[in-house]
This record gives structure tokens, sequence and C-alpha cells, in this order.
């Protein structure tokens, strides 16, 4: 995961304190209760986000020899096979 809970933490208390602030969400529960929410979804979003990124690197794995000899730019290679297989499963990246 590229953000620690810590930042994931103070994120979502940004969004949550923002939403209601602007008068865009009325809270029914505490925020600290929305708070944890938006945490966990954040959590489960970047989870889903890292397995997409291994079985992209799993894919890939099997063209090693053309990305070694340069032929294909791993990168650009790795960001539209991610892109794709995201799409096919539904997620926003």
């Amino acid at each position: 995961m590229r953000l620690s809970k810590d930042l994931i933490q103070h994120i979502a208390a940004a969004i949550s304190a923002n939403l209601e602030s602007k008068g865009l969400a009325k809270y029914d529960v505490p925020r600290d209760a929305v708070t944890s929410k938006i945490t966990e979804i954040i959590t489960l979003n970047m989870l889903e986000e890292d397995k997409l990124n291994r079985d992209v690197e799993k894919l890939l794995s099997a063209h090693e020899a053309e990305i070694a000899r340069g032929q294909m730019d791993y990168r650009k290679v790795f960001e539209l096979t991610k892109q794709k297989l995201a799409k096919d499963r539904g997620m926003v990246l």
C-alpha cells in the first residue's frame, strides 16, 4: 500500500469534516464513525489496487524476454495492462 495508515486516517478525517462543514453531508452518527468508515473504504480500495498491480506483474512476467531486450517499455505496458484489467473488473483508478 502506497499510503500509510496514519495518512489514510488523516485524509478520511479531512473528507468527513469538509463534507459536513460545506453542508454536503449531515451525519446521523458521530463524525468519528463516518471517518472510520471512510478510512475502511480507502484502505480496501488501496488493497484492491495492490492486488491489481500484482496481477499485472504476473501477466507481464510472461513477456520478460521482450521487455529485457527493450522491445517493450515496461512502465507503459504495465499501465496499459493495469487500465485494461481495472476496466474489466469494474474498478475506477
